[in-house]
């Protein structure tokens, strides 16, 4: 099954998480994929990495990338630190694809949380169509939650259960920062 984890509010990859977190408890092996993301940047993988059977693996960079067209239309973002991306981002992320379906092939675990896959799709550091390939052909076997805004319509289409967290209200606007333990 294939369950998508959306929208603009914070929550998706601690949904992911719990998730991946029962399917432990249940006995189940989970793999998480983070897609243009630094693990040891975020602070649940110090509890993460003790578990049994819940093994996360990253391509991405420390900071925050966009493609430069995005950055160009909206130049404060620059001023938030926000860089281009580049041809590592597009590598590491190509390489994470890949490691993925080895791990499919290897049938070492039971659910595959790809973490951001959806900006990675939104902003084409990663091609659809490979993904939609192992989606299809591996959906009846293992099980999969994707997340991340902007999820692109096909994703939708072909997801079992999709649930999109809504952004009513939030400290940034304010100018407050995020807090360590429980934004990263």
């Amino acid at each position: 099954m294939i369950y998508l984890f959306t929208g603009n509010g914070k929550g998706k990859t601690t949904a992911a998480i719990g998730t991946g977190i029962r399917a432990v408890g249940a006995g189940l092996s989970v793999l998480m994929v983070q897609f243009m993301k630094v693990k040891e940047l975020s602070s649940e993988y110090r509890v993460l990495e003790k578990l049994d059977r819940f093994d996360v693996v990253s391509f991405g960079r420390k900071g925050f990338y966009l493609p430069e067209e995005e950055l160009e239309k909206n130049p404060r973002l620059k001023e938030k630190g926000f860089k281009p991306l580049s041809k590592i981002d597009y590598q590491l992320a190509e390489e994470g694809i890949e490691y993925v379906k080895n791990a499919l092939l290897n049938e070492k675990y039971n659910l595959y949380i790809l973490d951001e896959l959806c900006v990675a799709l939104h902003y084409r550091v990663v091609e659809e169509n490979g993904v939609k390939k192992f989606m299809l052909d591996y959906r009846e076997k293992f099980d999969f939650i994707i997340t991340g805004r902007y999820c692109p319509d096909w994703l939708v289409d072909i997801a079992d259960l999709v649930t999109e967290m809504k952004e009513i209200k939030h400290p940034f606007q304010k100018g407050l920062t995020a807090k360590k333990g429980i934004d990263f």
